[in-house]
């Protein structure tokens, strides 16, 4: 399915059209979910530039339905939002009884890496955390570790 199709059978509109289409596609799909529009619009452009396509979604509840229908490569989520954080989006997809979603690469963007936290992530088996303000340099450096790409 098209990032368009996925956006269009959620009922959410899309923001932009895709540069590509899916034969066409970089190196993945990234769902960024932060309830901050400039923190999505840098994680988003960050990762656009290393040649993935993104879907956005401002809360984990949202973005728990774009999971399911569209299926990304991966999550760059928050932990602090609205309707459903990004801790129980975690679990959600963790959960999750098809491995193509249990088994999701996830990295953490969160303003909140204080040692109960990361303790609590680790359980959770989140492949990486990057702290707000987001180091743009850092989750360079995760994204493309987590991929292999070099």
């Amino acid at each position: 399915m098209t990032i368009a199709a996925c956006w269009i059978n959620l009922g959410i509109p899309m923001l932009r059209r895709p540069e590509t289409n899916d034969s066409e596609a970089g190196v993945g799909t990234v769902l960024v979910v932060d309830d901050t529009a400039s923190a999505r619009c840098l994680v988003t452009k960050t990762l656009g530039h290393l040649g993935f396509q993104t879907l956005v979604a401002c809360n984990g509840r949202t973005a728990l339905s774009v999971v399911r229908a569209c299926r990304p490569d991966a999550v760059v989520t928050d932990l602090e939002m609205p309707r459903m954080g990004g801790e129980q989006l975690v679990q959600e997809i963790r959960g999750h009884h098809d491995p193509r979603i249990g088994d999701l690469p996830i990295i953490v963007c969160s303003s909140k890496v204080d040692s109960t936290t990361l303790a609590t992530l680790a359980k959770l088996d989140v492949d990486a955390v990057v702290p707000k303000p987001v180091e743009v340099r850092l989750l360079i450096e995760k994204a493309l570790k987590l991929f292999n790409i070099e």
